[in-house]
């Protein structure tokens, strides 16, 4: 069964390509994809159909009635915002289905920020991507959701908290002035998360000029954009992450060239690497 007909089959709804609805979702999402938007294609666009089960009915009311009960709480506004969330494309029908069933295990303890739900901010979709799975087709799915947030508390890498460290907070974040990571602790990953819809979407090998703001090439390349393309089917989703944040790092000038060359060598690997940017002439350049 093609995986569009397994998404109408359990309950989502297909939104046309030229409703306003699919633009608006569209266009936020690959403006999140930073630097991979112009090698990803948006595909389709499926709803959560609340009124094909009465679960998922029941699901949307307790989000409602969580929503007006943390806006009562905080003073009125219960910080409702959309995030996304990244995975395979059984684990986000599970989801859309019967909500979440417990959090995600990080390879990496500094990646965590705590125990909990991770999803990323509206800005951010290039984070939830790095989590997908392809599925046969080799189409990657995220889940756009609507999050009660309510007072956030900043959580540090590699922390293990589960729970608010108060009565007064609701939910963590990764950074309070620029939040990428929202994490919902588990008591509550199923009142404060309501899935809305989820996007299909595949990356695309890029040929020609490319834009990469400061960083210009210097001799013969591979961009880091096509060496995430080629990795994406061989590496793990934590190792993507992994991958993500150390070319941040280096584009925020905070590591030098060479060091970063060594982290991508050490997360992706010497052989999947030099198949992936070894040139006919030998030479091996990366972007």
């Amino acid at each position: 069964m093609e995986p569009y007909e397994i998404l109408v089959s359990k309950g989502l709804m297909n939104i046309v390509e030229g409703s306003r609805e699919y633009q608006f979702i569209k266009k936020g999402f690959l403006k999140g994809m930073g630097f991979m938007g112009h090698a990803t294609t948006f595909m389709s666009l499926h709803k959560n159909n609340v009124s094909s089960s009465l679960a998922k009915q029941a699901r949307l009311d307790s989000f409602n009635i969580f929503s007006k009960a943390v806006a009562i709480k905080c003073g009125g506004d219960a910080n409702v915002r959309y995030a996304w969330y990244g995975g395979s494309l059984d684990e986000l029908i599970d989801i859309v289905s019967g909500g979440f069933s417990g959090c995600k295990i990080h390879d990496y303890d500094d990646e965590s920020h705590g125990v909990g739900i991770s999803l990323f901010s509206s800005n951010f979709s290039i984070d939830s991507a790095m989590s997908t799975v392809a599925d046969e087709h080799g189409l990657r799915h995220v889940l756009l959701c609507k999050v009660i947030l309510g007072k956030v508390e900043a959580v540090p890498a590699g922390s293990k908290q589960s729970h608010p460290s108060s009565k007064q907070y609701d939910t963590g974040v990764d950074d309070i002035l620029a939040p990428r990571r929202h994490i919902i602790w588990a008591s509550f990953m199923n009142s404060h998360i309501h899935p809305y819809y989820i996007i299909s979407f595949k990356y695309n090998y890029v040929k020609g000029p490319e834009i990469y703001g400061a960083l210009k090439p210097r001799s013969q390349y591979v961009s880091f954009t096509n060496l995430v393309v080629e990795v994406s089917n061989h590496l793990k989703p934590s190792q993507m992450s992994l991958l993500l944040k150390s070319y941040r790092l280096y584009q925020e000038q905070k590591i030098p060239r060479e060091l970063w060359i060594n982290k991508v060598r050490l997360i992706v690997g010497d052989r999947l690497l030099h198949s992936v940017i070894t040139k006919p002439s030998g030479n091996v350049q990366l972007l």
